[in-house]
């Protein structure tokens, strides 16, 4: 009888034990710093990125992975008579999705079904796990297929950006909105708009504020759905997280709550925040 295999990437910053309890296989991105190339999360570790970041005089860049890694990580899954549901980074924000379907069609495989999550952190993992445990349940291919689509229809995410220079060095805003932000203490909020890339939500006078205002925007966007799967994301703001969480496990009850994980923001995506940023992903009403 043929199996289902998950795969998603390394921006879904699933815990590792979690992929090893549902077999979930990562494809990393890359980090691109000089003259080295380093696999997300598998050659440079969260713990080990920020420092480095600070005291560069040069920003790393990224790039997808390759159609010939997609290919040889499906492979082998083909060659054993198995299905592939594949799920990744936005494809606003990363050319991920463009390099697995390029594997597909030169596999020529019909068992590969690619979704594009118009997303990614822990949004992204959340549709990843929540397919993996139908998988787990026995699902069919077409009902975990049905799963990943609904997933994305119920996720969101919201990131309080703790300064402008990182998306300025990264061509993401001018020198002018990056000088005024700086001197207005100006926190972004970013999120995923429609079309699955990055843009300002709002912007707010200081972290505190920032924080404080994506947890308002999560319960607005959250609305009645229930339950609620969260994902709180980091970059060297733990102490930030705690607090979140903790607000977020008084504003909802453990009944409402499925899950709550803290994970670190990977060096892709770490690249065109920087250190200091908080988010809240979701996915509610399943």
């Amino acid at each position: 009888m043929s199996k289902i295999v998950v795969i998603t990437d390394s921006t879904a910053y699933i815990p590792e034990d979690i992929t090893k309890e549902l077999n979930i296989k990562v494809i990393p991105l890359h980090v691109i710093w000089g003259d080295k190339v380093y696999r997300d999360g598998v050659d440079l570790k969260v713990e080990e990125f920020y420092p480095m970041l600070k005291d560069s005089k040069t920003l790393p860049t990224t790039s997808q992975p390759s159609p010939q890694e997609f290919i040889d990580i499906y492979k082998p899954i083909l060659d054993n008579g198995d299905n592939i549901i594949s799920i990744h980074i936005s494809s606003g924000i990363s050319g991920t999705i463009n390099s697995a379907n390029q594997a597909k069609e030169i596999l020529g495989s019909k068992n590969i079904e690619i979704f594009d999550s118009m997303s990614s952190g822990m949004a992204l993992g959340y549709i990843t796990i929540l397919t993996a445990r139908a998988v787990k349940d026995g699902k069919s291919f077409e009902e975990c297929i049905k799963i990943a689509q609904q997933g994305i229809k119920n996720i969101d995410v919201y990131f309080a950006i703790d300064t402008l220079e990182y998306l300025h060095r990264g061509g993401r805003i001018g020198g002018a909105s990056a000088l005024l932000g700086s001197a207005l203490d100006l926190k972004p909020i970013l999120y995923f708009d429609k079309e699955g890339k990055l843009d300002s939500y709002e912007k707010v006078r200081t972290k505190k504020k920032a924080i404080r205002r994506i947890i308002e925007i999560a319960q607005e966007k959250i609305g009645e759905r229930r339950p609620i799967h969260f994902g709180i994301i980091q970059a060297e703001s733990h102490e930030d997280a705690m607090y979140v969480q903790s607000e977020l496990e008084k504003i909802y009850s453990p009944e409402e709550i499925a899950e709550i994980m803290e994970v670190g923001l990977s060096p892709v995506l770490g690249t065109h925040t920087g250190p200091g940023l908080i988010s809240i992903s979701f996915l509610a009403g399943m």
